[in-house]
């Protein structure tokens, strides 16, 4: 885990890197005591990246968990509406401005050092960065990108092209890694473990050929992460105040107001019902219940009650025959899939992420109400690439090539419940519960009449292992369609399920090369022929 100050001193290092980076050729205005890039450490760079890094990587995970349920997605009832281009500049900047943008000029410094390490750190992430580019908007500036005035309207690659660059940049990864350079003082990932570096750039390549359904390329690859301790994820720290370097899960969940977002009842109630009657042992780690009972469900209705957990509420038809509704028992306070009710005064009674991946509190079963500091303060992680998703992974390519799922699938399980249990700050698991419920899903599985109620269980796992993530749920629910009991819109007709975002509005009205989609109904290339999902 990092430091506090070691995040805090990054964040200080970073606005020198950021004022940096403003050049003007009015010499009349040129500051003699600013930092030019040619002036610049690599160290400043590579601590800015790190960090930028990070909140893309979470940015575009919490896209991907509220459309695939794992988070609420509230606020809107058709999917037209629920994301707009306005919705992404901040990710579109953090991505070309700033990550590529210094990985850019810190190559540049980091060449003449000789520190390979630098640049293959920065490698890793650009290629990230662009293949999930491409897997949210398709189609996007690569070559004529970072050219600054000499290009200000950089025309659009193909996806495919796209892909094909930046398997090529983990390539060429691996091999810097291999030149045995110097690691940065803050490896904030790795700890200048260039092992671990290179099991991650191949676990993002054997990802990138799932998509291309390229599972010759996929299973070729056998130095990958198979192990937590090789995991591609980002520690947090605990500073409220600027620098903020909480997890920012638990800032939108512990405040002096309360909670300002919902969980979601469709991962909760799954893992409320567990297998064979066994409630998931995972289920108070990922969610505090701040109330021992939910008003209109197993509580009397009051004053802070959502409307359709009042008597005689309408539910429609196609909610009723799914069998979710407003709210859950036991002070399980979320909301449905496209709830947009009016927000009540209900922060300090909502369900709130738990001590992991947030860093916020184990649930105890004390029902209090939780706020600024508590918890673990939001010493939590960002997942980038898990062992678990490998496992998880590694069974849709068997059953994509004719083999048995059923070792990778139990596998990805086990280690998405020993992943929790590690998570400091809260009780051990109980072993004998670990096993119980991997025997149970076991006994589940086994009784599944056929490959595809098998797959429902698989995906129903991948979900509930992928709380702090969402892009590879994402990525999978468009490539294979399970799980395909996820709870519906609140709307009986929600329009198009998202297939790709809209292009940032700056982006797209001030490039003339650039035409803004009509819809997100367009698929992106390692899509074309997937399957119908909502």
């Amino acid at each position: 885990m990092k430091t506090l100050n070691k995040i805090s001193i990054i964040a200080l290092t970073s606005l020198l890197v950021l004022s940096s980076c403003e050049t003007t050729e009015l010499d009349l205005t040129s500051n003699p005591n600013a930092l030019s890039p040619a002036q610049a450490s690599a160290d400043l760079f590579i601590n800015e990246i790190q960090v930028d890094f990070a909140y893309m990587v979470n940015g575009l995970n919490g896209v991907g968990s509220r459309l695939t349920r794992i988070n609420q997605l509230g606020g809107e009832r058709l999917y037209r509406d629920a994301y707009s281009p306005n919705s992404f500049s901040g990710v579109w900047s953090q991505a070309y401005q700033q990550i590529m943008e210094d990985i850019r000029v810190m190559n540049a410094l980091a060449a003449e050092s000789g520190l390979t390490y630098y640049i293959a750190m920065g490698e890793v992430m650009q290629a990230y960065t662009l293949l999930t580019l491409v897997d949210y908007f398709g189609d996007v500036p690569y070559t004529e990108a970072l050219l600054g005035s000499e290009n200000l309207n950089p025309a659009l690659d193909s996806g495919q092209s796209v892909y094909n660059a930046a398997l090529a940049m983990l390539d060429s990864a691996i091999n810097n890694f291999g030149q045995g350079g110097a690691a940065p003082q803050y490896d904030m990932y790795y700890g200048g473990d260039a092992s671990g570096w290179i099991k991650a750039a191949n676990s993002i390549k054997k990802k990138a050929y799932l998509n291309l359904g390229d599972y010759a390329s996929y299973n070729s690859i056998t130095n990958y992460i198979t192990d937590s301790s090789d995991d591609f994820q980002f520690t947090w720290g605990t500073n409220a105040i600027n620098p903020d370097t909480r997890h920012p899960m638990y800032r939108s969940s512990y405040s002096n107001t309360g909670a300002g977002v919902y969980q979601s009842n469709w991962l909760m109630n799954r893992m409320m019902i567990g297998r064979n009657g066994m409630r998931d042992p995972r289920i108070n780690y990922l969610f505090y219940r701040q109330v021992a009972q939910t008003p209109g469900k197993d509580g009397p209705v009051d004053e802070i009650s959502l409307e359709c957990s009042t008597p005689g509420y309408y539910i429609e038809p196609h909610r009723v025959a799914y069998g979710l509704y407003c709210n859950l028992p036991e002070g399980y306070w979320g909301r449905d899939h496209g709830n947009d009710e009016g927000i009540p005064p209900d922060g300090f009674k909502r369900t709130i992420a738990g001590v992991y991946p947030a860093g916020g509190a184990f649930d105890d079963e004390s029902f209090q109400s939780l706020g600024l500091g508590d918890g673990l303060g939001g010493l939590g992680v960002t997942p980038v690439m898990l062992n678990t998703w490998m496992h998880f992974m590694n069974a849709e390519v068997a059953v994509m090539t004719g083999g048995d799922p059923t070792t990778e699938t139990l596998a990805a399980i086990r280690s998405s419940l020993n992943k929790v249990d590690d998570i400091a700050g809260a009780p051990a698991m109980d072993a004998a519960s670990i096993d119980s419920y991997i025997a149970n899903f076991a006994a589940d599985w086994t009784a599944a009449s056929s490959l595809g109620a098998k797959l429902e269980l698989w995906a129903e796992e991948f979900w509930i292992a992928s709380q702090g993530g969402g892009t590879e749920n994402y990525n999978s629910y468009r490539r294979n369609g399970y799980p395909q009991n996820l709870q519906p819109m609140v709307e009986p007709d929600p329009g198009q399920f998202p297939l790709s975002m809209w292009y940032p509005q700056n982006f797209a009205a001030n490039n003339s090369n650039v035409t803004q989609k009509s819809d997100v109904s367009g698929r992106v290339f390692w899509n074309s022929n997937g399957p119908a999902v909502d």
